[in-house]
């Protein structure tokens, strides 16, 4: 007997050479020098490491404290690889996310006054807004700023989206029209200057998408994308405006499971397409899993063969002995024993003896009592119709397998023989009186 304790799995090199991932008591049967069956035990204990996934957002990095102790700066999946208690590869993932600070730079010029940040600035210069973007990460906005005194003009302008009038009031227009502004010039005269403006808006189509493996964005930029995001492709329309389309993109990735596996004659693959195999091989099965993406699952299979064997055996004895087992009958008795490659070595004997379980009487006369019995069986026997002791008393089931012997030595002439029968199931029995070795008188009895 061994014990072992193993990470994952074991392979019994010693043994039968199978290879286990659950821990248990495993036996392996076989032959010794002597031809004698010896029965190796392997008492297996199985560690399964664990695996801890950690998924974390942060701004600008990220040390990994609870992992490898080191600082990242890039968004990514990171993994720490350590021993657990049981000395097995433990093997940790960090998911990582990291935010950085926005930092916008708006370069404006306006006439009088800019309002930026529910602020209104009415000078030249330059301007810092700090804030946390929707990531919560420090951010700093940054405003170069002109500011220009009015002056009379009327400006013809088509844009797209919007349009600031820098020269004009500084006002940004979204929509088509005539505007004006209203402003005293250098000699403080009121002057009016207009904005005669047409405001083109281009669409922005947005496209949500869920695909396995990849998907190629042929109304967008026509790439191919393999990882879940949302993308934009920006474009010019009929009016020169930039239209910015947008793909909220899901890719689901089936997984691909083996499975490897050893059996005798048959296998079921009831986790993969339920299919029998009677062939060693490598057959595959595609399904669909919950995203409706294709799977294929692999089995590496092989069949070993169970072997099968018969022998005749002829004995002038009333009995005989085959594996442990003791037979008085003739008849064809089969034994089940393990092969070399693990499979039912399934073996025949055709048994031929010199006594049957016939009744039959020569000058000895057997008499059992109760019959039925419920526990104890008495037996007397006679000579000529004088008491008279054998050598031994046999008893065999129906099938003519010996169960039990009782020798007479202990016995007097003039007592009664007693088997215990309390201990075996209720059915047919034999009882055999033998002297010098053979069988001289058989009765039946009922055990009730």
């Amino acid at each position: 007997a061994v014990t072992v304790a193993e990470c994952g799995s074991y392979t019994w090199a010693d043994g039968n050479g199978q290879t286990y991932t659950e821990t248990g008591n495993y036996t392996y049967a076989h032959d010794d020098a002597h031809g004698c069956t010896q029965v190796d035990t392997l008492h297996l204990t199985i560690h399964n490491p664990t695996h801890t996934a950690v998924a974390v957002a942060e701004c600008g990095s990220y040390t990994w404290t609870g992992g490898n102790g080191q600082t990242y700066t890039e968004s990514g999946d990171y993994t720490y690889s350590h021993e657990d208690a049981h000395g097995c590869t433990q093997v940790d993932t960090l998911h990582l996310t990291i935010y950085h600070g926005t930092h916008i730079i708006v370069t404006a010029t306006a006439c009088e006054s800019f309002a930026w940040h529910n602020m209104t600035y009415t000078e030249s210069g330059n301007y810092t807004f700090e804030y946390e973007n929707p990531n919560g990460c420090a951010s700093v906005d940054t405003l170069h700023l002109t500011i220009y005194n009015p002056t009379h003009t009327a400006v013809t302008v088509a844009e797209c989206g919007s349009y600031t009038w820098t020269n004009g009031n500084g006002q940004t227009y979204t929509e088509t029209g005539n505007y004006t502004y209203a402003h005293d010039d250098a000699h403080g005269c009121t002057q009016v200057d207009t904005l005669h403006l047409t405001i083109h808006n281009p669409t922005h189509h947005a496209y949500t998408i869920t695909e396995c493996d990849s998907y190629i964005w042929a109304n967008g930029n026509g790439q191919t994308y393999t990882e879940t995001g949302d993308y934009t492709y920006a474009h010019e329309d009929a009016h020169g405006c930039t239209q910015v389309d947008t793909l909220h993109l899901t890719i689901h990735n089936p997984t691909h499971t083996a499975v490897t596996v050893t059996e005798c004659s048959s296998y079921t693959w009831t986790d993969g397409n339920g299919l029998t195999y009677t062939e060693s091989g490598t057959y595959t099965y595609g399904h669909e899993d919950a995203n409706g993406c294709t799977q294929v699952d692999t089995l590496h299979l092989t069949i070993n063969q169970p072997v099968s064997a018969e022998i005749s055996i002829e004995t002038s004895d009333s009995c005989y002995t085959w594996n442990g087992l003791t037979y008085c009958a003739s008849g064809d008795y089969v034994q089940t024993l393990t092969a070399d490659n693990g499979c039912d070595s399934v073996v025949t004997l055709h048994l031929t003896t010199s006594v049957g379980i016939d009744d039959y009487d020569l000058e000895v006369s057997m008499i059992i009592y109760p019959n039925p019995t419920s526990g104890i069986l008495n037996v007397q026997c006679t000579m000529n119709n004088e008491e008279w002791i054998p050598d031994e008393i046999h008893l065999f089931d129906a099938y003519g397998k010996l169960l039990q012997v009782v020798e007479t030595v202990h016995f007097s002439s003039l007592q009664t023989i007693q088997i215990d029968m309390f201990q075996y199931a209720y059915g047919l029995y034999f009882v055999k009186a033998v002297k010098n070795g053979k069988v001289v008188v058989v009765r039946k009895a009922v055990k009730s």
